[in-house]
């Protein structure tokens, strides 16, 4: 990346999630506490909300329970550690990370993890820009006053450097509130189709396509899975028959949403989430949006939460080497369809009984 163009408008020196993933290499050979299969814990990216809907209507209907654990969920977001840091630390056994670079950076640091599948086909994160300064392709990028959160500017510059313009914008640190855009604080801001896009449509009255604008990280130029599954390699090596028994439960939790969509909402907004002043309009609007980003061609053909190695190496490992990191390993080392394949070949089985 270019440092000399990409202005930071705030001094940041190394940041805590540098310093956490720094701290990751070499976690991964067993150390930290270690649970029981029974009950195991499971580290989410962000807060208890609806986006993990399958996860809590799985437990609530006990699928989970048939395939002999209670998880406990413990929830991620700004002040929790990132998901690989609990798995590699044997906090947790099953971790979801909703930033496949992110997550390739703990790999890259020699922490063996591996992903099971994925909840996202395609990242609902993105860009949100206003109607009076668009950002609908990588050119539009530059020269703008660009709002965002931690680690979001390596991936800015992995747009602009995809597209093959030079990595020239004024860079401003920014929460997770898209108040700042809308203050006039920044003409672009990282958020959310999920998040800060319903919350312009319900707190502000903003119209997508006429007051503001939502261009996916896909759309840019880089796609890439997001809320991806994973757990430590050994621990799949030793407990396949659980790694296959959750990811079974929450494929038929997240099947269960799909076709009954005002369920999960209630629920979270009651149970995992009731201390968390959740608004049960907005979660329904997410759960409905969510929905999109979890289907594709592969998973029309295989299933939701399917992942594919290949594309991995074709089209996401692309962006990831744009950004200047190296010695990837193959896609195959990384992604392991075993436990998907033996979940679904049951989910068949039981469907046609």
């Amino acid at each position: 990346m270019n440092l000399n163009r990409r202005r930071f408008v705030a001094g940041m020196a190394a940041t805590p999630i540098a310093a956490s993933l720094g701290a990751l290499g070499g976690c991964s050979g067993g150390s930290g506490p270690q649970y029981s299969v029974q009950a195991p814990r499971v580290a989410l990216a962000w807060i208890k909300n609806v986006e993990y809907a399958g996860l809590f209507v799985a437990d609530e209907l006990d699928y989970y329970t048939t395939e002999g654990m209670k998880p406990t969920f413990l929830a991620g977001g700004p002040n929790a550690p990132m998901p690989s840091v609990s798995v590699s630390a044997g906090n947790a056994q099953f971790g979801f990370d909703n930033d496949f670079r992110r997550f390739m950076d703990a790999v890259l640091l020699g922490n063996d993890l591996v992903i099971v599948g994925a909840q996202y086909q395609r990242s609902p994160g993105g860009v949100i820009s206003l109607a009076d300064r668009p950002v609908k392709k990588p050119a539009d990028l530059l020269g703008c006053r660009f709002l965002g959160q931690e680690g979001v500017e390596t991936i800015v510059d992995a747009v602009l450097t995809m597209a093959g313009l030079p990595v020239e914008y004024d860079y401003f640190p920014a929460g997770y509130s898209v108040a700042g855009l809308v203050e006039g604080q920044g003409n672009a801001y990282s958020g959310f189709a999920v998040n800060q896009v319903i919350t312009l449509q319900t707190e502000y009255g903003m119209q997508e396509g006429k007051d503001f604008f939502f261009t996916s990280w896909s759309d840019l130029g880089l796609p890439g899975y997001a809320n991806m599954m994973f757990c430590k390699r050994e621990f799949v090596a030793a407990e396949f028959d659980t790694v296959v028994g959750f990811l079974r439960g929450t494929i038929k939790g997240w099947m269960y949403n799909a076709a009954n969509p005002t369920f999960a909402p209630r629920l979270v907004v009651d149970g995992p989430g009731r201390d968390l002043g959740l608004d049960i309009e907005q979660q329904q609007i997410q759960n409905q949006i969510q929905l999109e980003y979890m289907h594709s061609p592969l998973t029309a053909q295989k299933g939701i939460f399917w992942v594919d190695p290949n594309d991995v190496e074709t089209n996401m490992y692309p962006s990831l080497r744009a950004t200047g990191r190296t010695g990837l390993p193959p896609a195959t080392e990384v992604f392991d369809t075993r436990a998907l394949q033996a979940a679904y070949a049951e989910i068949d089985r039981a469907a046609k009984a």
